[in-house]
């Protein structure tokens, strides 16, 4: 019996029915392998447990294969899906990224003071971004989870707050490099340095890169998020976070 539905209608219905079940296919099929991903995971993290571990820079210098099979997973792991531009600073305890989150809103939204005040890591609505006030991450073995590279991998600015030596987050830095993410670094608490010594504080921080190799970086802004009228680099790195 010939159909009676039109030829154009028959032949959407007939692509429908067949693409149905090929595309739950394709969603299983990805879930099995994010849960697969994800089980690797947490296999290479129980071994750095039992190898005590402690950073991206002592797996790379302690276990070779490790590292490799890490920047493999990292590879795979799917960037997290975030709305627009996505900014976030991350920093070792009382750098000052809650300081430099309320100078980058003009507005005490992110709690400060002395010792860890970042509970956990927070989004917060800008002009044209989200900035993320992320929690000082003391213990650098967090930043070799699928969850936490999801997320470096999808945010469209990643900054890297030091005081006084890049050594003090060389570890998520070189991570980052690996990673072929790019990242801006934040001299924060430049009011700390005397006058008279901050061209020389420049210029040791300019060795610190060389001698490391970063491949990935962007740019390098030396501020006070406290007194930020203080320095030029402020408002260069409002401009460059906005446009």
């Amino acid at each position: 019996m010939m159909s009676s539905l039109p030829v154009k209608f028959h032949f959407i219905m007939t692509k429908t029915v067949f693409q149905a079940p090929i595309y739950r296919l394709i969603l299983n099929l990805d879930r099995r392998a994010q849960e697969n991903l994800a089980l690797r995971f947490a296999e290479l993290a129980a071994e750095n447990r039992k190898k005590r571990i402690k950073s991206y820079e002592d797996l790379a210098e302690r276990d070779t294969e490790g590292k490799k099979l890490l920047l493999e997973l990292a590879q795979k792991t799917k960037p997290l899906e975030m709305n627009g531009k996505n900014i976030a600073s991350f920093g070792k305890t009382s750098t000052g990224k809650s300081t430099l989150t309320n100078g980058l809103l003009e507005k005490d939204v992110a709690s400060t003071g002395y010792g860890e005040t970042t509970l956990k890591s927070t989004p917060y609505k800008g002009i044209g971004y989200v900035l993320w006030d992320v929690r000082g991450n003391n213990d650098e073995t967090s930043y070799l989870s699928m969850k936490y590279i999801s997320f470096l991998k999808g945010l469209t600015k990643r900054l890297v707050m030091i005081q006084s030596t890049i050594k003090e987050n060389s570890s998520l830095i070189k991570l980052l490099d690996d990673m072929n993410l790019g990242y801006d670094i934040v001299v924060n608490k430049f009011d700390l340095i005397e006058e008279s010594e901050q061209q020389n504080f420049k210029d040791q921080i300019q060795r610190e890169i060389a001698t490391l190799q970063l491949k990935k970086l962007n740019k390098i802004f030396y501020i006070s998020a406290k007194y930020r009228e203080r320095y030029p680099d402020w408002q260069e790195l409002i401009n460059y976070l906005t446009n």
